[in-house]
């Protein structure tokens, strides 16, 4: 069961690493591209020489445990905490920057910062903590509490799920809404992007209003 469990992990984090790169299998290359739209990958030679050598050496471990010591293999836990290890490195090297994109805010701010330009400071509504403080980290800018549009700070970012309980207030203070900008790989967390009603309109901007990215 530990030979075929961890053989078989091993061998699924491969084809669908393979699937990223050249497009085949295609099943695997379309789910790929269903659960992380927008993500394109990129080949490491690194990544990939320790992701070979892990497969290899965990072939050996295999060969010389049942070609050697047959009698022993129920035993031992060697397989087992090699088949684990084998699995991880090859997620944390072959998988990784998938993973980085679907569970990093990164792509989500740095499609942010496409609409919002060279703003070095963003007003906010709305944010959990997370989402604060991956725009103070992947963008490097200044958050500032939702006030009037300041021409210091012209942006206004919030949550969308928080938007009936502020809405109101949102209009009364003179934003109008842009952009809609959801996170890649969650469907359900999304962005919405506003400026202040006396700057350029989204049509002006180029940019539809309140429509998903």
């Amino acid at each position: 069961f530990t030979l075929l469990f961890f053989s078989f992990c091993a061998l699924t984090i491969w084809v669908i690493w393979v699937a990223m790169q050249t497009g085949f299998p295609a099943k695997p290359a379309a789910n790929v591209a269903k659960l992380a739209p927008g993500f394109v990958p990129e080949f490491s030679a690194m990544a990939f020489a320790l992701a070979l050598l892990a497969t290899l050496a965990w072939a050996w471990l295999v060969k010389w445990r049942i070609g050697h010591h047959r009698a022993a293999i129920w035993k031992s836990m060697v397989l087992p905490a090699a088949g684990a290890a084998l699995c991880w490195l090859l997620l944390m090297s072959l998988w990784l920057p998938l993973l980085d994109f679907a569970r990093s805010y990164g792509p989500l701010v740095q499609k942010i910062q496409g609409i919002t330009g060279s703003a070095t400071c963003l007003q906010y509504a709305g944010l959990s903590q997370a989402q604060g403080t991956a725009f103070l980290f992947h963008g490097k800018v200044r958050l500032q509490p939702l006030q009037r549009p300041d021409s210091d700070c012209p942006w206004l970012i919030m949550d969308e799920k928080n938007l009936p309980l502020l809405s109101d207030k949102i209009n009364k203070l003179g934003w109008d809404p842009v952009v809609t900008v959801q996170r890649p790989a969650d469907r359900n967390e999304r962005i919405l992007v506003f400026r202040s009603a006396k700057e350029q309109s989204p049509d002006a901007l180029g940019l539809p209003a309140l429509t998903s990215d």
